[in-house]
């Protein structure tokens, strides 16, 4: 009966997995690397589940080179979703999928030339030490650029964590099967590569279900010439600027304006300002005329203003435009903030 149960689930991740596969392969929109890589992934887990459902029924014959295949296909499971945790933060040159992929290329023509089965399958016992590599190094990825692109690592993160919670429960067990102590049977630990496809087959749909492509915004700057020390280097200027200099003060600042002041062209102050602070240049500007209005607030030397005249000297133009924007920023008025501080 349980036979029977594990085969139909893995018919139903196989089927499900073909279908991802055709999917993500002759999808046109997204972005074309995330497709490949979520196409991929899902074939893997296709070629395992096919595999585990010949094995349960014994079919021997076909059974050993599934075998073979679905060995190697494994080894490609962490790479495949570290390199698609990847993509968002950093784009994927040839040396960084070369590095990730070429050295299971070369276990799986060891074991194809030299006919090696028998080392290969030995091998295996480090898949589960591969996989949580790539995982620790996919889930500090999220979290260190979370803030950056929370939409789409909050789709990547379960999936992760889901897939380490599977991967430390067969380790768990397969300490104490080496200790004499068996809490599943054979086929419930054969079945455990196929249910790794779970949390694979979440990021799949959740993708599909999406009107936003992956939870990306399109890429802007796709296209820029701006490096990333370049972008640093105007950053500061930028901020100098601001700082030292406190152009945000002039109402009638704009990006041409600031361009002319500091020499640098409106659409790379935009582009550095969106990029490296993830903020519109509008929104960039509001920070600074906030910030100026808390302290002058309780400057001394401008007790004598009225409210509306330190918004006026720290760069607003618009009484209620100010009102509404500086109760949005802190959650009081100007004059509750104002008396709360005191």
């Amino acid at each position: 009966m349980l036979v029977k149960i594990l085969s139909i689930i893995n018919i139903i991740i196989a089927v499900q997995a073909i279908f991802l596969v055709f999917h993500f392969f002759f999808k046109r929109k997204g972005e074309k690397i995330l497709n490949i890589l979520l196409g991929l992934l899902c074939f893997c887990f296709a070629i395992l589940s096919i595999r585990t459902c010949y094995h349960l029924n014994s079919f021997l014959g076909i059974e050993t080179l599934l075998l073979r295949i679905s060995l190697h296909v494994a080894w490609f499971i962490g790479p495949l979703l570290f390199l698609y945790v990847l993509f968002y933060e950093e784009k994927l040159n040839k040396r960084i999928v070369f590095f990730n992929t070429t050295p299971y290329v070369f276990i799986a023509l060891f074991d194809i030339i030299f006919n090696r089965h028998d080392y290969i399958i030995n091998l295996q016992n480090l898949f589960i030490i591969q996989i949580i590599i790539y995982l620790i190094l996919a889930i500090g990825h999220c979290f260190k650029n979370y803030r950056k692109a929370k939409q789409f690592y909050s789709w990547i993160l379960p999936s992760l964590f889901t897939m380490s919670f599977l991967i430390s429960f067969y380790l768990v067990a397969m300490i104490f099967r080496n200790f004499g102590i068996d809490f599943f049977s054979n086929g419930l630990m054969r079945n455990f590569k196929s249910l790794l496809a779970i949390p694979i087959f979440y990021i799949a749909y959740k993708e599909m279900n999406s009107s936003n492509n992956f939870g990306i915004k399109p890429k802007k700057y796709k296209t820029s010439s701006l490096s990333k020390e370049k972008r640093e280097m105007y950053l500061k200027k930028i901020e100098k600027a601001m700082q030292e200099e406190k152009l945000f003060i002039n109402q009638k600042l704009t990006l041409q304006v600031l361009s002319k002041s500091i020499g640098i062209q409106s659409k790379y102050i935009s582009q550095v300002i969106n990029q490296n602070l993830d903020l519109s240049f509008s929104e960039y500007l509001l920070q600074y005329r906030i910030e100026e209005v808390k302290k002058n607030l309780f400057d001394p030397k401008k007790a004598n203003l009225t409210i509306y005249g330190i918004a006026q000297d720290s760069g607003f133009s618009s009484n209620s435009r100010f009102n509404y924007l500086f109760k949005k920023d802190t959650g009081l008025t100007p004059k509750q903030f104002r008396t709360q501080k005191r």
